[in-house]
């Protein structure tokens, strides 16, 4: 493993890599990339990869969990001159990045801890950049103490609630190649704002609006938990599942499920797709449900539930986290909490189409006993047969 000190660059040894970012953890530390040309700046909103747009335009940058993003270097456009791998601090969490616990960057061989942060809550961590026909990656650890608002208007974003002070500078200056000369931007531009904001559902603000008739595209439900953990009483790790209940206008209903291979499908009825089954927590990405919002006026409620398959209940260690990705507006989390370690299944979110609104309100309500236990409580009506993956 080659270790960067800050400020140290090396060749990137390949053109598709998978980077992680030890000390992300949804609600206190989130993962962003800025593409930027030679001058520092995105050329639109569009280049700024995080929560709200996981996925850049031409697909060259992707975060696939909370902790992890994958870059195709091929695909990145000749006017982008540097890709910069930052952290910000949730609103809501207290401290610095100085006290986050093995804050860094890995890419595959190459190692880039977090160095030299005092009071930043904000911060580029690593940088990939050309030089000549190759790529190199530097250890940067700059960061802001203004935290997410300073660095994305640092980087040129457009933000809705940007303060009209500039920025505090970083502590350290970011570095930019100085031999290439960009070229008319070819990136989509947005049209409003980058929405920085999150929601998270509470008991005390258990409900929000997630989309009224006439929105497209499809909104993805991920759930993530920690990884590895052992069941309460010494059993193997975890096995936690994403399900639903799905009920539609014309009465049609079901569950979307591994159990069963039920994945349901995404263009016919229930227009709803689970992409896979994630057994132990190792997965980045964790597991997804995905809802077609194309069809959101043939919805009439989904109850978005967790169970657990394999392992011994020990909702505690697994530390869940449910997380949905409307195509426009904030993402909205809901987070596994007051957990009941006899229960095997977690009732997490429902979601309802109400006048042709569609509304999720948090549930995380725990229950002894399996799916069908889940249907009874929630009156869906559904007859069940033993089922395996």
């Amino acid at each position: 493993m080659t270790s960067l000190a800050r400020g140290q660059n090396t060749p990137l040894g390949a053109t598709q890599i998978t980077i992680n970012v030890p000390g992300v953890t949804p609600g206190t530390v989130d993962l962003m990339v800025f593409q930027v040309t030679a001058a520092g700046k995105v050329r639109s909103d569009s280049d700024f990869v995080f929560f709200n747009e996981p996925v850049s335009p031409e697909g060259a940058i992707r975060l696939t969990g909370p902790s992890t993003v994958t870059v195709d270097v091929t695909r990145v456009p000749q006017d982008i001159a540097t890709l910069r791998l930052a952290v910000s601090m949730d609103d809501s969490a207290p401290g610095s990045l100085a006290h986050i616990s093995g804050l860094g960057v890995t890419l595959g061989s190459i190692s880039a801890p977090a160095l030299g942060l005092t009071t930043e809550r904000a911060a580029v961590l690593a940088e990939i950049y050309r030089r000549g026909d190759q790529w190199k990656v530097r250890n940067v650890s700059a960061g802001w103490d203004s935290g997410l608002k300073g660095l994305v208007t640092e980087h040129g974003v457009v933000v809705d609630d940007a303060p009209s002070a500039p920025p505090k500078p970083p502590t350290q200056p970011v570095s930019s190649p100085t031999n290439s000369t960009p070229s008319p931007s070819l990136a989509p531009i947005r049209r409003q704002p980058v929405q920085l904001t999150k929601v998270t559902l509470t008991k005390a603000s258990p409900t929000v609006s997630l989309a009224k008739s006439g929105q497209t595209g499809t909104m993805r439900v991920n759930l993530n938990w920690t990884q590895g953990r052992r069941g309460l009483f010494g059993g193997g790790a975890i096995d936690l599942d994403l399900a639903c209940l799905y009920q539609l206008k014309n009465g049609s209903k079901g569950v979307v499920q591994a159990l069963g291979r039920s994945f349901g499908n995404l263009h016919r009825p229930p227009y709803i797709r689970l992409d896979g089954d994630d057994r132990s927590g190792r997965t980045a990405g964790g597991e997804n449900l995905h809802i077609n919002l194309d069809h959101l006026a043939e919805f009439k409620r989904i109850l978005i539930f967790a169970y657990i398959y394999d392992g011994a209940p020990n909702w505690s260690a697994a530390d869940g986290v449910v997380t949905l990705y409307p195509p426009t507006g904030p993402e909205v989390e809901v987070r596994l909490d007051s957990p009941d370690n006899r229960a095997r299944s977690c009732a997490i979110a429902l979601l309802k189409n109400e006048n042709n609104e569609l509304t999720v309100t948090r549930e995380v309500r725990y229950i002894n006993g399996t799916q069908s236990e889940v249907s009874k409580a929630y009156r869906w009506g559904l007859k069940w047969a033993a089922g395996r993956k």
